[in-house]
């Protein structure tokens, strides 16, 4: 069983994933909000102890000990980890972030698994990191998708500045975690530790990755953004994060607002009619909110 784009293989996994996630929408979009919140529990929970547990559960890495990857070690890692702290807080920004990276990150590695392409998965150690890296990507992607599916997400355009913030504290936490845990691990020099990080570097926050000719487009358009400074080439090096922090930001303000929009259109289009009411005398603008435009909400106005 080869993977490879549009493969019976690659079709019947991505119809795989949104079936579990639709049959769990069907069965419990009836229930009470204390059954859903079970259920997102539940799922979070198994996540977790599969992240935990991986070397316990999957047979090619069952020789392996407690380690790096079963800490915060990519983007994906620390969703399933911090998604129940991020999703149950009292930070509704987070609640947003969380789960529309949450569902992105879910969806798009199943759908687009680059490692595995051109692999034929029939091969004992391959099927089994398959399948772990199925198993965890769908309940990322259900924890996240279900709560927005079911009403238990409020999403309100006005957080979306809030997203880039979250996002590079996202690639901050990632970066310390693998720089304790390399450290602590053992075996690392100061020398060596930057090597250890390229090595790992999830999402490309040391530099961009080696094998770059599909993203060359999108790293040229990237480091066109970016001072000096903070590029390496000719042998200097990336500096981690901020070689790509500026554009990166654009770029997830534009997507997180666009998204935020589309989820929050009711209140994005009253605030926009308000906005250019503003002409209208001092007394009539006093006078219209947004139930005037046929919208009920529980947040004040803010234009």
């Amino acid at each position: 069983m080869v993977i490879n784009i549009l493969s019976a293989t690659h079709i019947l996994t991505v119809l795989a994933e949104f079936g579990v996630i639709f049959c769990l929408y069907r069965a419990f979009r009836d229930r009470s909000a204390w059954a859903k919140r079970a259920v997102v529990i539940i799922i979070m929970a198994l996540n977790i102890l599969q992240h935990f547990l991986k070397h316990f559960i999957y047979p090619h890495i069952l020789t392996q000990t407690f380690g790096l990857d079963n800490t915060l070690y990519n983007v994906c890692a620390f969703l399933i980890l911090l998604s129940p702290l991020m999703h149950f807080g009292k930070s509704s920004a987070a609640r947003q972030f969380i789960a529309c990276v949450g569902s992105i990150a879910g969806s798009i590695a199943v759908v687009v698994p680059f490692w595995f392409f051109g692999k034929d998965i029939s091969a004992p150690a391959l099927l089994s990191e398959y399948i772990r890296f199925w198993v965890c990507h769908v309940l990322l992607c259900a924890s996240s998708l279900l709560p927005v599916l079911w009403g238990g997400v409020k999403f309100n355009y006005l957080d979306a500045w809030k997203f880039p913030f979250l996002f590079l504290g996202m690639l901050c936490t990632l970066l310390l975690n693998n720089i304790i845990v390399l450290i602590a691990s053992g075996g690392v020099t100061a020398e060596t530790l930057y090597t250890r990080l390229l090595a790992l570097n999830p999402i490309g926050i040391m530099g961009p990755p080696k094998n770059n000719s599909p993203f060359l487009v999108l790293i040229n358009a990237v480091t066109a953004l970016t001072p000096d400074i903070f590029l390496g080439g000719e042998g200097k090096l990336y500096t981690p994060i901020l070689w790509y922090a500026f554009p990166l930001a654009i770029a997830v303000t534009v997507v997180g607002l666009l998204i935020e929009m589309a989820l929050d259109h009711k209140n994005f289009f009253a605030d926009m009619r308000l906005l250019f009411l503003r002409k209208g005398t001092p007394p009539m603008r006093k006078r219209l909110t947004r139930r005037d435009f046929g919208v009920d909400l529980d947040r004040d106005i803010r234009i």
